[in-house]
């Protein structure tokens, strides 16, 4: 069973989840998470260059950091998704204020958001999560599993928390200053 978790593990383009494997397995059990235990701990014994990772809900076999460059090396044309400024900005608001109408998102941007919504639906990013109960329903939206993978997340929580982001924002501020300055 580990071997045909591994080679599903290897051919599958999306990560691979425990409803999946049920559904090719027709059948049969298997428990995915002890068997990619299993198999991690035999890579890490060997010293191998991968390991299977947790992304999206499902499993991925994935390439240590360290061999990172080699493998950008490998691919003359980068495949790393893409954003404006004003794409990143929304899809940040998006990420941690979901579900959040157009409207919210505007407010905190103090832009209109029309195309940069329509780009992220149409990247996949983001989805219509429903409607708000106020006047007008106004579409909600949120983050998909595509943003999980894009971004290299298993679920949303693991976003770094915003005091986390403000620390980091205070640290890399205080680093710039001019040591003639005065408070």
């Amino acid at each position: 069973m580990k071997n045909i978790v591994e080679a599903l593990l290897f051919a599958a383009p999306e990560p691979l989840t425990q409803v999946k494997l049920n559904q090719v397995l027709s059948g049969e059990e298997a428990n995915l998470q002890a068997i990619v235990e299993e198999l991690n701990a035999e890579y890490a014994a060997a010293g191998k260059a991968l390991y299977i990772g947790k992304i999206a809900n499902g499993y991925q076999i994935l390439t240590h950091p360290e061999y990172h460059l080699y493998i950008q090396r490998l691919f003359t044309k980068s495949h790393r998704l893409k954003l404006s400024p004003a794409a990143l900005e929304a899809l940040a608001i998006i990420a941690y204020k979901q579900p959040v109408s157009k409207m919210e998102v505007e407010s905190i941007r103090g832009v209109g958001c029309d195309s940069v919504i329509r780009s992220l639906l149409e990247r996949e990013l983001i989805t219509i999560k429903g409607r708000d109960e106020g006047i007008g329903r106004a579409l909600l939206y949120g983050t998909t599993q595509e943003f999980l993978k894009a971004f290299g997340l298993n679920d949303i929580s693991d976003l770094p928390k915003l005091k986390e982001l403000s620390q980091l924002v205070d640290a890399g501020g205080s680093k710039g200053e001019s040591p003639n300055e005065t408070e």
